[in-house]
């Protein structure tokens, strides 16, 4: 395949960011405490430049990323590295075996201090080594299809309510509420001179392995993969809009998911369809990779625009809701592991966004953030949208090549479609955000990518 020369450069920077065994994990509405380790967790940013513009992507092996704690690390990098804050995307794996960056919704435990000034300092140095690895670049663009590692996790039951994350082969299962968007997209920057770099695109949610030891999931494991498969190469993950879908499928369960063996104290079910879905997405990856089309991309444009997402108060209940939220917490201090369903009509996510919201303001304020190589754009979106809202934005987006990634510069909870909120389930009833909030998420990312058309 002939490479088309272009006045772009792109350097590469990985940093371990492994908590210490102890360390709280995050992920579940359990507390867990590092026991080990299955595989390190990494920082890793890839920085390019065109004609004196930078512009720098961040991707980190956690869970979560609160906005304060983003913006920290994304004004320390612009200040030293001489970059724009908005020409920064930090986002986040999303790994339910990551460590606590925040607070522990699971318990009152809060992230070590230290442990934060580690991860500012570990971004910091991956992006200075980046900037120290440039090279002239070439880009190269490809979609295909990872198929059959996503499932929605939302499902109508024949009674006509609706459950996440229900009971494998329930008898009571009626229908998935939607589609998963098995649509993988690549962006493969071959470097004069240096290792090419691959930066993947793929959207579900990262929590196959679970339990009580380190791990960077699947995600991890596409990188781990294609670095091992195509020498002298890195590999940057970029986590896609997968709040309503996951790795398994209620009406198939695998048989890999579950099973007697254990390693390191995690089923090794669980970490065989962890490899597995790496395998697959790789694979994918592998097959397209060198077939990509070349892309021009000599100039770098940038921009953010602010969106107020109304918030899901609801002070009529609030009385309830503590009543629920007293009952969960003596539950579980009387070492009886509390209960996700109290007695009554409230479950005990529902009550805890009721009382977590109680003092709220009518809307919160987030950022959308777009990023223009040439033909190719990143569309960065906060949180964990619904994959409906990705297929919005990459229907009606003006570039052909379009990489949306979520949980970008800011972890702020799931993001429903409107008809989440009639249907009902976990993430419409624990959600920050009212209904309609995907359509301002959709209107305000649609119009920064047309000002950057």
């Amino acid at each position: 395949m002939e490479e088309k020369q272009i006045d772009l450069s792109c350097g590469f920077g990985k940093k371990e960011i492994t908590p210490p065994l102890g360390f709280p994990m995050v992920g579940y509405y359990t507390p867990r405490f590092a026991k080990g380790v299955l595989d390190p967790l990494f920082a890793r940013a890839a920085l390019f430049e065109a004609k004196g513009e930078k512009a720098l992507l961040i991707t980190l092996d956690i869970c979560l990323l609160s906005k304060p704690l983003s913006t920290e690390i994304r004004t320390l990098i612009a200040e030293k590295l001489g970059i724009c804050a908005d020409a920064i995307h930090l986002s986040v794996s999303h790994t339910h075996t990551g460590p606590l960056t925040g607070k522990d919704f699971a318990s009152n435990t809060t992230a070590d201090p230290a442990y934060l000034d580690f991860l500012k300092e570990c971004c910091l140095e991956a992006s200075i080594a980046a900037q120290m690895d440039l090279a002239p670049a070439s880009l190269f663009y490809a979609k295909t299809e990872a198929k059959g590692i996503s499932f929605v996790r939302r499902y109508r039951l024949k009674d006509g309510s609706v459950k996440t994350n229900p009971a494998p082969l329930d008898p009571m299962l009626d229908s998935p509420l939607g589609t998963p968007n098995e649509e993988l997209r690549l962006l493969k920057v071959a470097r004069e001179g240096a290792g090419d770099l691959y930066l993947v695109n793929f959207g579900t949610h990262p929590d196959t392995v679970g339990g009580e030891y380190i791990s960077a999931d699947w995600p991890g494991f596409v990188c781990s993969i294609l670095e091992s498969a195509i020498p002298d190469s890195d590999c940057m993950f970029l986590l896609g809009p997968q709040g309503d879908v996951n790795h398994f499928n209620a009406f198939a369960p695998h048989r890999g998911i579950v099973g007697p063996q254990k390693a390191k104290g995690v089923s090794k079910g669980q970490i065989d369809h962890a490899r597995y879905m790496g395998r697959v997405i790789a694979g994918q990856v592998l097959s397209v990779c060198d077939r990509a089309r070349p892309l021009s991309a000599d100039t770098i444009r940038f921009a953010s625009a602010e969106i107020h997402l109304p918030t899901n108060r609801d002070s009529s209940r609030l009385e309830e809701a503590m009543r629920v939220c007293e009952a969960y917490n003596a539950s579980y201090e009387n070492g009886k592991g509390g209960a996700h369903v109290a007695p009554g009509s409230m479950s005990v996510p529902e009550a805890r966004r009721i009382v977590r919201m109680k003092d709220e303001p009518d809307f919160y304020r987030f950022s959308v953030y777009a990023l223009r190589l040439g033909e190719l754009v990143f569309a960065g979106l906060p949180g964990e949208p619904f994959t409906e809202i990705g297929r919005r934005i990459y229907r009606d987006s003006p570039f052909e090549a379009t990489i949306l990634t979520c949980q970008t510069n800011a972890s702020c909870g799931y993001i429903g479609t409107s008809s989440a909120y009639d249907e009902g389930g976990y993430e419409a009833l624990t959600s920050s955000y009212k209904k309609g909030a995907d359509d301002v998420m959709v209107q305000g990312m649609l119009e920064l990518l047309n000002k950057l058309r």
